[in-house]
């Protein structure tokens, strides 16, 4: 399997300078904003067509190697390729023309079709040990899954190397993870997706050469949804859930911040923002560099929790690390305090309204009040004052 990455990664090089130079001369670029795009001068797109086709033909050269070579590993390439094919294409149209959010989720189901097709959903999962048959919902909670994993990596693609950062360290884990659960074919595609990434990661590091764009970090969210479905399989077709679970826990946990704040501030929930969690982290004054190193560790405390979950056979453990690194979060104010606070108010007015008495909470301009004096706080963290920019309220009074 090292082969395998190491030829990965080498490929991953070579082409990645190929596809940046000709999206240079195709003007298939990133412009930057005052919104959400900091990033200086124009940046070369499309360097995910660089990780899926060195991730390819990694699997291509696993697949000639006697010792790697399995009839599962031939039928899930046979599925994944033309799969992230999809996701890959509709990806590198969107970084051109920009689609609206129905016709882009619309591709995105396309893009899961052939996996689906192919008979690789869920017909059972295990939850701390208690088997649940699902019947006829394993189709469409799979489609629902990878969708999730995918909208996941997109959402959270914001940085410099974060979305190939937090790709990488989830493909690594969720490979030592196959390897212990005896799923040895999900480990090749792990691995060859981690050394695709690694090789991406030498120009797409802060300050970056080039962006994965759309088609890069749809198909990641595809490959490593898969990854997580058929890496725990206990059986042919039933999932421990706990592992792909928490080692998703801080994509999906930004994902639902971002549709908490969304709903309750009046906004579409398509409605692009500079307030996911590595925008939150920039705007506390971090370095691009801090702000990545911080979110691959998070990402590999829960991958490491999940993988000794496995391996022990303590889902506990695994949930535990799960809940108490997003109570921490929100409790010290890294992400996701403001989207807590916003929900409370709305929880505390609902009840209001169903009790038709007022109940604890404050109102929603005591709560602006609330909000603006805790955001202009300072905070002090391992004996450093750090100054917290107060965060734009979005809200429209009623």
């Amino acid at each position: 399997m090292l082969m395998v990455m190491l030829a990965t990664m080498a490929l991953s090089i070579g082409l990645t300078a190929i596809v940046r130079l000709v999206a240079w001369r195709w003007r298939i670029v990133d412009r930057p904003d005052t919104k959400r795009k900091f990033h200086k001068g124009r940046v070369p797109l499309w360097g995910g067509l660089a990780v899926y086709l060195a991730m390819v033909l990694g699997l291509l050269l696993a697949l000639r190697h006697p010792q790697l070579a399995s009839q599962p590993l031939r039928d899930l390439a046979a599925a994944l390729i033309p799969a992230a094919g999809l996701a890959c294409l509709f990806g590198a149209l969107d970084d051109l023309w920009c689609f609206k959010s129905r016709r882009k989720l619309t591709l995105q189901f396309l893009s899961v079709l052939p996996l689906v097709a192919a008979g690789y959903s869920i017909d059972q999962i295990v939850v701390f040990g208690y088997p649940i048959t699902l019947g006829w919902l394993g189709v469409p909670l799979t489609i629902v899954w990878l969708l999730g994993c995918i909208n996941a990596l997109n959402l959270i693609d914001g940085m410099d190397g974060l979305a190939s950062m937090v790709g990488l360290s989830t493909a690594a884990m969720m490979g030592i993870i196959a390897v212990s659960m005896g799923n040895n074919h999900v480990a090749v595609i792990a691995i060859a997706l981690a050394g695709a990434l690694a090789g991406f990661l030498f120009y797409n590091f802060p300050p970056a050469s080039i962006f994965l764009g759309d088609s890069g970090s749809t198909v990641i969210g595809l490959v490593v949804g898969i990854l997580g479905i058929q890496g725990a399989m206990k059986t042919s077709a039933t999932l421990s859930i706990t592992t792909p679970a928490v080692i998703m826990t801080l994509p999906m946990f930004d994902v639902v911040m971002a549709v908490v704040r969304r709903k309750l501030t009046g906004r579409r929930f398509d409605a692009a923002d500079a307030e996911h969690i590595h925008h939150v982290l920039l705007k506390r004054g971090l370095h691009p560099w801090q702000v990545l190193g911080i979110i691959a560790a998070l990402c590999l405390t829960t991958g490491a929790a999940a993988t000794a979950a496995t391996v022990f056979r303590k889902d506990a453990l695994a949930w535990i690390t799960a809940v108490t690194l997003v109570v921490l979060m929100i409790r010290l104010r890294l992400f996701g305090y403001y989207e807590f606070t916003l929900l409370k108010g709305a929880l505390a007015r609902l009840a209001a309204r169903v009790l038709g008495d007022r109940v604890g909470g404050p109102s929603l301009r005591e709560e602006n009040e609330l909000l603006t004096q805790a955001d202009d706080e300072d905070l002090v963290t391992a004996g450093n004052v750090v100054k917290v920019p107060a965060r734009k309220d979005h809200r429209k009074a009623a």
